[in-house]
């Protein structure tokens, strides 16, 4: 029987990004790519919460399982899906052979540039009525690009934006009670979830191993043929042991 990989993409992407990396990846591995509520082909119809996004992947796997018929699997998430995987893995460890952690967004520090971010919205709400839109546009782009060095919230629309203040929640302790064999994938060159926080993962689940290769946070599409490879030897690696 094939080796099940479901594969949970990252914010403000899709289950299309990680398509460059199947034909590279091992005759033995089945991938399963779905998009996340609010992402590639479906919509969101309320804000959601990390719990909202935990009972949306548990269907779907219930769902793979019914019709491809496999027991256990290995998960890949990627950035905030990394966060969903976590939770996932908690939850149902039964179901794991292997948890793969890719530059996940797992921790979040509240330093003084989240709080400058809420202090520029907290101030800005009141007074978007009487600003000019096309000048109120600037001024948050410019705020967004320069300060934050993301377009995410900026770019997300209402829905999206009460979710993505909704799963700005650390997770360090529930790593801490992770019982899953898990893989940390992390980027040297990675801006948006730094290497410190891979090391520190590593310090806080127990049986991980932390990977480190010479790329940024979305290396999968900077180079799949070689992303490929660390899976396909992840997978080689849990399987011969």
């Amino acid at each position: 029987m094939k080796n099940v990989l479901i594969i949970l993409h990252g914010w403000r992407s899709s289950s299309k990004s990680f398509e460059p990396i199947l034909e590279y990846l091992d005759k033995n591995i089945e991938p399963v790519l779905f998009d996340l509520p609010g992402f590639g082909d479906i919509p969101l119809e309320k804000p959601y919460t990390l719990e909202d996004y935990l009972k949306f992947l548990e269907k779907k796997v219930e769902d793979e399982i019914n019709k491809k018929n496999f027991k256990n699997f290995y998960l890949l998430g990627h950035s905030f899906g990394g966060a969903v995987a976590l939770l996932y893995a908690l939850s149902h460890p039964q179901k794991i052979k292997a948890l793969i952690l890719y530059n996940p967004a797992i921790i979040r520090e509240k330093n003084l540039k989240t709080k400058i971010i809420y202090f520029f919205v907290k101030i800005l709400k009141p007074i978007e009525k009487i600003i000019p839109q096309k000048f109120l546009f600037l001024l948050k782009k410019a705020f967004y690009r320069f300060f934050v060095g993301s377009y995410d919230y900026f770019l997300a629309y209402d829905f999206l934006k009460e979710t993505f203040k909704n799963i700005q929640k650390d997770l360090r302790e529930e790593a801490k009670m992770l019982k899953t064999k898990t893989y940390l994938l992390w980027g040297k060159k990675d801006r948006l979830t730094p290497l410190k926080h891979g090391y520190l993962l590593r310090s806080l689940i127990k049986d991980s191993d932390l990977i480190i290769f010479d790329g940024g946070h979305s290396f999968h599409k900077e180079n799949p043929k070689f992303f490929s490879e660390l899976i396909n030897r992840i997978i080689r690696e849990n399987e011969n042991n």
